[in-house]
């Protein structure tokens, strides 16, 4: 059965997603900001190149904003918001009033701990999921996309408990459109599992510049990301979330064989955006104070992302 499915930010995760619902027969919106990346999308669809062959699919509708959903016959049932976490504001900011009372049901499908804490804040517990999703890629040019890997299963997580039955329909519909999902009422474990096992290179590499590969190879650096590794770890288990005693380690191989890979943290430091800092390293920082867990490098490297941060929004003097 077709249904009717949108979907905010056409980015790699958003534009992946996209293309597996639509070529699986859905009725899919696709809502994103980048002008020549939308027109592409409408004139030719999206193109998703994958190590086995390449894919191409092309939404019902394409919006350059939220509110043009307004602007639909059908509303959707879900809206899989894959923006960066930093824009969730911005998105909700933008729901106008025949969605928001439609009862359509809003997935966080973004990096990050609590980037769904916002939305059921807005929209009310009942019509929140959270998502963790377990697929990458890269946008390589407008309207094109090639996949990094699939490490199935993608995971979907309730807030409350009379949204499961709407939990356990989506994760349906992601797994018989080719993205194995479950659906788990234990999400903030694995949100936080994931967040743990990224953040530690992650911000090594935004505040350094180099890649993981780099990192891992360089003694001080490594020794940098595997003391962030060790602070995460001890944030999560004063949480109450227990990897098990063989984790550290699986992270550390992990890393040791990701190749030369540029997180999105980097990507976004070198072009003036905004990072998901506040959802990631900050985020774990704010914990450790909470449950009284000493985090000194997370203070740290937060700080010196923000910093990077303001630099990047200074306006370049002229000379």
């Amino acid at each position: 059965m077709s249904r009717t499915i949108a979907i905010v930010g056409a980015g790699p995760i958003g534009g992946i997603l996209a293309a597996y619902l639509v070529s699986a027969g859905h009725e899919v919106a696709v809502v994103d900001s980048w002008k020549e990346h939308l027109e592409r999308v409408r004139a030719e669809g999206l193109c998703i190149t994958t190590g086995r062959e390449e894919v191409r699919a092309r939404p019902a509708r394409v919006h350059a904003s939220i509110r043009e959903l307004e602007l639909d016959e059908r509303m959707p049932e879900f809206v899989f918001v894959c923006t960066k976490a930093s824009s969730i504001g911005e998105v909700l900011d933008g729901i106008g009033p025949r969605v928001r009372a439609s009862g359509a049901v809003f997935v966080s499908f973004q990096n990050g701990i609590d980037t769904e804490a916002g939305m059921a804040e807005r929209l009310g517990k009942g019509r929140v999921l959270r998502g963790v999703v377990h697929y990458a890629g890269v946008l390589t040019a407008p309207g094109e996309i090639r996949e990094s890997f699939l490490n199935p299963p993608n995971y979907l997580g309730w807030l409350d408990p009379g949204a499961e039955a709407s939990c356990r329909d989506a994760a349906g519909v992601l797994t018989a459109a080719g993205l194995q999902t479950e659906a788990t009422g234990e999400i903030q474990h694995r949100a936080w599992r994931k967040t743990v096992f990224n953040t530690c290179i992650m911000a090594v590499s935004a505040v350094t510049g180099l890649n993981m590969q780099e990192i891992m190879r360089f003694p001080p650096t490594e020794r940098l990301a595997d003391g962030l590794l060790e602070e995460s770890i001890a944030v999560a288990a004063a949480r109450g979330f227990d990897f098990g005693p063989g984790f550290a380690e699986q992270v550390r191989e992990f890393h040791r064989h990701i190749g030369p890979h540029r997180p999105s943290m980097l990507a976004d430091i070198e072009h003036g955006r905004r990072t998901e800092n506040a959802f990631l390293v900050r985020r774990i920082a704010e914990y450790a104070d909470l449950e009284g867990v000493p985090a000194p490098l997370h203070h740290t490297l937060a700080a010196v992302i923000e910093g990077l941060e303001l630099r990047g929004r200074r306006p370049q003097p002229e000379f």
